[in-house]
């Protein structure tokens, strides 16, 4: 599916409305990256599932990923669309330093350490909108915006 970004279930569905994990997402974004080598030691305090290992380590290797404060890493929690934002902002190569306006009707309710992200992906057309012009920062992403998003960035490539 998407040029082998994502997998389906073993049911043969999307499920393109389900919440995406920050596990999935980092091996969505790896496949869609295609990047050399395994990655850097992985130091979190929490368990990685074995399927996502690689990928997050490649992400982390690349410093597209970090984990929390308190060294984890949270793979089954569901990633926020500005968590999103973030992670396709560094792997697009973004100036994350520079807070602007995004624009959206909610860019008040953006965290300050994504605004910056979330600017530039929207200027880059790499992020939209839900209805009503906000970008609902603290909603988890689905499967669906997961993989255009991704779509959007490796067409800026």
């Amino acid at each position: 599916m998407s040029e082998g970004i994502v997998k389906g279930y073993t049911d043969g569905t999307f499920k393109p409305n389900a919440t995406v994990t920050r596990a999935e997402f980092a091996v969505m974004l790896m496949n869609a990256l295609k990047p050399a080598g395994n990655g850097v030691e992985l130091g979190f305090t929490d368990t990685i599932p074995a399927w996502a290992e690689k990928s997050i380590a490649q992400a982390l290797e690349a410093k597209i990923i970090r984990g929390y404060e308190d060294v984890t890493f949270r793979p089954a929690a569901s990633i926020t669309r500005s968590e999103l934002a973030v992670m396709i902002a560094r792997a697009a190569g973004v100036d994350l330093t520079t807070a602007a306006s995004t624009g959206f009707a909610d860019d008040r309710e953006i965290p300050s350490w994504a605004q910056g992200a979330v600017a530039a992906m929207k200027k880059l057309s790499i992020v939209s909108g839900r209805n009503g012009n906000v970008f609902a920062p603290n909603e988890t992403a689905t499967r669906a915006e997961a993989v255009t998003i991704i779509m959007n960035l490796l067409q800026t490539k």
